[in-house]
Formats: structure tokens, C-alpha cells, sequence
């Protein structure tokens, strides 16, 4: 079984070099890398091929310029020659283990259709007391991508987050690629969260390896009620397009859908105006508030834009390479 690890990247070249100085530790070296640079940036592509020469595995630059993380990701599934992707992001590091756990675990469940495993904190500075409250000593915390599974294999309908899951390419082409996440400032569709919701609705079974950790590395910025905010609008702007992706209805239902739910949503748009604090029910206000607003705004571009509704009712994200065939995608050695 060939495997790739697929590791996107926008401008952050000193998080990526921390990144690849962690994969090159795997123990072992039974697979090939590869760097999708969505900025198409010469820095990047400078460090990615000055650090290729001395790598324990095969190291390659794939410039994707066009700007979202789904045509990152795509543009790696195009590129790699691997049967299993592993696909992490650049401000994450690994267990010396993480791709050796991952390739016995697809070769020992061969109907294993993807995986994921844990996803571990490693704090740039300490937490804030609030933040740290608000977990409540909880290792699963979506709003930073982070999971605390279980201590043994399970297989069936576990999840899995873009910073560490491991996929068959074949699924992957079944689904049609990820769906997008954002544009630029617009969020669009769901991600790899689309990708395991279809998945499950295949009765593809989803695994959770205990033994694939991975750190996702937080700074300052992340820790802060605007932050957390912003990861519920996009949640909400998600589940929106879940609900209509492929099949986006007229646009008088959207303008009701959009006002049915401002009108059970104001009281927790105002309060959350009223209510900046970061205790736990004003952060909880917080969060519903944002969510259900970015789903009326959601809504309402639907409405309104047809370009929009035409993104929303695209079903497949590999574009005209319906195949993807290995290493079709443009790289550099």
C-alpha cells in the first residue's frame, strides 16, 4: 500500500519548516510527501525544496494559486501517487509513530474506508483561565480541532478533523473530492466534515487509531471569544450548506427559511451584543448567536446570488479529473 501525506499550506512558512522537521522523524519512511502551497509563493517553494534534499523521503512542491483549502487538498490528491492520504495541516507536528499507525491500520481493516486519530493541544502560550474552564477538562474541543477519541482501535462511525484523518484514495474519488470550505472571506460548504458525513451515508466505515497523534499547535490568536465566534458562523454557514448542497431551493423558501430563523434568534442576537464576558453562559450565548446569524446570512446569499446557488449545487470538487488518477497533478522534485 502506497501512502502519501498531503500537507496544505497559505503563508506560513515557519509553521510549515516546524511541520516538516516533525514528519521527518516518522519512524518509518514508507511513504512520500507533499506540499500544496495555496499561495503559489516562492519563499515557500524555495524552503520546501531546500529542506527536499536532505529529507528521509521523497519531498515535493505542488502549487495550487487557486485560493481555498479544497483546491489545496484536491490539487494533493491529483499529485500523489499513494493508495492511502494522509492529510494534516501546517501548524500541526506528529507522534514519531503517526503514519506507521495509520498504514497497519488500513492494511489490518482493508473495508476501512478512512480514519482519524488524537488531536492534542500544544499551547503557544497558557490557556486562559476561561478557556480552560470552558473545555471543562474535555479532550474533544471542535472549535480548535481537537479530539480525544478513545484508548483502542474502533471502527464504524467515528470522526475525524482536516489537522490529522487518513483517507482511501478511492473514496475519495467516489465522493467527489472535498467539498469547499471558504473563498477567500466567504464561507462556502463544509470540508472534509462533507466528506465524512457522505462517508457514513455510504456505510463506509470511518476508524479512530489511537496510535496516529497529532499536536495542533494554538497560538494567542486562537484564544479569544472573537475567535471561538468566528469557528461557529463557519460552523453555521456548514450546516447550511449541507442541508441545500446539490439541491438549493427557490428563493422565496430561502427568504422564509432566512426570516424563521432570525425571528427565533434575535433574543440571543441581542443578548449577545449586551453580553461581551467570557463565563461560561455568555460564551455559550456567544456561540448560538453566531452560528444562527451566519446561517440567515447564509440563506440570504442563496437568495440572492446565482452564482452562489451555483457553487452550493456543485456536486463534485475534483473538477474534470473525475479519475484522479496517482501523480496526475503538476509537482516538483
Amino acid at each position: 500500500m502506497r501512502i502519501s501525506v498531503i500537507v496544505p499550506t497559505y503563508r506560513r512558512p515557519g509553521e510549515l519548516g516546524r511541520c516538516l522537521r516533525s514528519l521527518a522523524g516518522q519512524t518509518t519512511h514508507g511513504f512520500e510527501a507533499l506540499v500544496v502551497d495555496n499561495a503559489a509563493d516562492a519563499g515557500v517553494r524555495a524552503l520546501v525544496e531546500g529542506m527536499a534534499a536532505g529529507f528521509p523521503v521523497r519531498l515535493d512542491y505542488v502549487p495550487e494559486p487557486r485560493l481555498g483549502l479544497h483546491f489545496a487538498r484536491n490539487a494533493g490528491i491529483r499529485a500523489a501517487h499513494g493508495d492511502l492520504l494522509l492529510f494534516t495541516d501546517d501548524d500541526a507536528t506528529f507522534a514519531s509513530g503517526w503514519c506507521a499507525a495509520y498504514a497497519e491500520a488500513f492494511a489490518a481493516h482493508p473495508d476501512m474506508a478512512a480514519a482519524g486519530g488524537p488531536v492534542r493541544a500544544a499551547w503557544e502560550v497558557p490557556p486562559p483561565d476561561w478557556l480552560v474552564a470552558f473545555m471543562g477538562g474535555e479532550g474533544t474541543f471542535p472549535i480548535l480541532s481537537l479530539l480525544d477519541g478513545a484508548d483502542a482501535f474502533r471502527k464504524g462511525r467515528e470522526v475525524f478533523y482536516g489537522v490529522n484523518m487518513a483517507v482511501r484514495r478511492e473514496a475519495l474519488v467516489a465522493a467527489g473530492g472535498f467539498n469547499p470550505e471558504a473563498f477567500g472571506e466567504v464561507w462556502l460548504g463544509d470540508g472534509e466534515t462533507g466528506l465524512m458525513r457522505a462517508l457514513w451515508a455510504a456505510e463506509r466505515p470511518v476508524g479512530y487509531v489511537p496510535e496516529a497523534e497529532v499536536f495542533h499547535h494554538i497560538p494567542p490568536a486562537r484564544m479569544t471569544r472573537a475567535y471561538f465566534e468566528r469557528r461557529m458562523a463557519n460552523g453555521g454557514a456548514m450546516d447550511a450548506y449541507a442541508r441545500h448542497r446539490g439541491r438549493v431551493p427557490g428563493r422565496l423558501r430561502l427568504l422564509r427559511s432566512a426570516a424563521g430563523i432570525a425571528l427565533r434568534s434575535l433574543g440571543d442576537w441581542l443578548g449577545a451584543l449586551v453580553r461581551r464576558g467570557t463565563d461560561r453562559e455568555s460564551l455559550e450565548l456567544a456561540l448560538r448567536a453566531a452560528h444562527s446569524r451566519a446561517r440567515c446570512a447564509y440563506l440570504l446569499r442563496l437568495a440572492g446570488s446565482d452564482e452562489f446557488r451555483n457553487l452550493v449545487n456543485r456536486t463534485n470538487w475534483l473538477e474534470n479529473d473525475a479519475h484522479a488518477a496517482p501523480g496526475n497533478g503538476h509537482r516538483t522534485a
